[in-house]
Formats: structure tokens, C-alpha cells, sequence
């Protein structure tokens, strides 16, 4: 611990208490994440003894993630999820950059009725019929468009990305006009090199929601060759074993579950440490900005 005078001084008792506390927090909120792992790797012998409750891998058995891999539609299902969440990311960063840019400006003409409107559009949501006919009216039922279309802007994240660039200095702005530079000049030259840590929020929620896009799915693709990840890993987690196929004998339900799930969250997983440090200092930033 550092003291008034920078020097370090000795933990006390309530420095042990938080450790220990967070400690607790920490393998409590890890360890269902593990389990999960430690079970995609076991038998059927581990799982019985054990009650499906593993503390350390007992064994390593690939079967279940090779039945998963061979799976019908599965590489295919992976490959259309990873266009909607690069491609429907990249979108709604665009969007919600611009739409912010434009709000954070506080001489607007009418700022106030437009931030009125993004509230309202954040609390109250047209509906789904309403929503499915204009994405029919639009002729984007049964594409991938209409799972990343009608999402181009999330009004929470929006507010949150204006309250951000409310924070940057607006004598930059007024020096950059100065110099001759055009609205877009500065936003794509100032702002924006100067709100990594936002785009990096907005860029893991935007993500992980195309990621586990499942519900428009059903509702708007009617197209099996269209079907996302988490609708074929749906499917495979609900059948039973007498829909498992095959020559030779399955792995346990279980662990082909326990793969399934961990197919779906590993990419996630592997991404959100790249972007902590830059997540956490915009999330905080930006929602305290007024």
C-alpha cells in the first residue's frame, strides 16, 4: 500500500479482508467457466464420479470437440457469424460515431428534441410486427442484412459515445475550424484518434451482440444456409441422445454440450482481454460525462 507521502506502508487488516473477499468473488465468478471446460474434456466415468462438478481435468478426451467440428452446418454457421459480427461491427461503429459526433456538438440547432428522440427510442422499442415489416418492406427478410441493418445504432451506446466526445476539450474543435478543417476532418483526424478507449467499448458490446445473434435469426431467415452459430449450437445443445449419429458410440450428451458451449464463448473469451484496459476507461468515462 502507498501512503499520503508515497511511501509503502504495511497492509492492514481490512487489506487482507478485501484480498480475501475479492479472492472468494474471483473463483466463484471463474469457476462455473471452468467446470464447463473441464467437462468438454472428460468421459462419462469423470462426470459420474464427480457429479459433473470437476475441480481439475480427470482426463483429456477430444471426441466431443470432433463431433462438434463434424457437426452438419457448423464451419458454415461460423463462417456467416463471423461476416455478421466483422462486417455489422464495423457498421455500427460508423453509425454511432457519426450520430454521436453530431450530438456532442452543443450549438445544434434542435439538440435537444434529437436527444429527446434517441431516449425514447432507447426506452420504448416499435414492436415486432412493426419491426418485421419494415425489414420486409425493404426486401432484407431471408439476408444477412437484416441482422445487421436494422441494429446499425444501439441509442444506449450512442449516448454513451456522445457524453465521451462531450469530454474532449472544444478548443480543439474550434482550433481545427480555424485552420480550415472541414466537420469530418475532425472527427475522423481529432475525435476519433482520441477515443480508442470508446470505440473499444462500443466495439465489444456491437461484437458480442452479433456474436450471439440468435432471436432475429428465427424471426428473419427463414434460409437454413443462413443460420448463425448460436442457432446451430441450439440445436445441438437440446437434442437428446437418441438424435446422436454415427457408426460408432457417441460421446457422453454432456460433454458434447459442455464443447458446444465452449465453441460459442471461446472466441469471446480470447478477445476481451485485448480490449480491457481500453474497455473499462471508456465505459467509466463515458458514463460520467454529463
Amino acid at each position: 500500500m502507498v501512503g499520503r507521502t508515497g511511501n509503502l506502508t504495511k497492509p492492514g487488516k481490512t487489506d487482507y479482508f478485501i484480498w480475501a473477499f475479492l479472492t472468494i468473488v474471483g473463483i466463484t465468478t471463474l469457476y462455473p467457466f471452468l467446470n464447463v471446460l473441464f467437462v468438454s474434456f472428460a468421459n462419462m466415468k469423470d462426470i459420474v464420479e464427480n457429479n459433473g462438478m470437476l475441480l481439475y481435468p480427470k482426463s483429456i478426451h477430444l471426441d466431443s470437440y470432433r463431433y462438434v467440428i463434424r457437426y452438419s452446418g457448423l464451419l458454415h454457421a461460423y463462417g456467416v457469424t463471423i461476416f455478421i459480427t466483422v462486417v455489422g461491427t464495423l457498421i455500427n461503429l460508423i453509425m454511432t460515431s457519426l450520430g454521436a459526433y453530431v450530438l456532442s456538438n452543443r450549438d445544434l440547432p434542435g439538440r435537444n428534441g434529437m436527444m429527446m428522440i434517441v431516449l425514447i427510442a432507447m426506452l420504448y422499442s416499435g414492436g415486432l410486427i412493426p419491426s418485421y415489416l419494415v425489414v420486409r418492406s425493404l426486401h432484407l427478410v431471408d439476408t444477412v442484412w437484416a441482422l445487421i441493418l436494422p441494429s446499425a445504432i444501439n441509442a444506449w451506446l450512442l449516448i454513451l459515445m456522445r457524453n465521451f466526445f462531450q469530454g474532449v476539450p472544444t478548443e480543439l474543435r474550434e482550433s481545427a475550424r480555424i485552420d480550415g478543417c472541414s466537420e469530418l476532418g475532425i472527427m475522423f483526424r481529432i475525435m476519433l484518434p482520441l477515443s480508442l478507449p470508446i470505440i473499444a467499448t462500443l466495439a465489444l458490446f456491437y461484437g458480442v451482440g452479433h456474436w450471439n445473434e440468435y432471436i432475429n435469426v428465427i424471426i428473419y431467415i427463414n434460409n437454413p444456409d443462413l443460420s448463425t452459430l448460436q442457432l446451430i449450437l441450439r440445436k445441438m445443445y437440446t437434442f437428446s441422445i437418441d438424435q446422436l449419429s454415427g457408426d460408432s458410440l457417441p460421446p457422453p450428451v454432456e460433454t458434447i454440450r459442455a464443447a458446444t458451449i465452449m465453441m460459442s464463448a471461446l472466441p469471446i473469451v480470447l478477445v476481451y482481454p485485448f480490449l480491457q484496459k481500453y474497455f473499462v476507461q471508456g465505459l467509466m468515462v463515458g458514463s460520467v460525462k454529463g
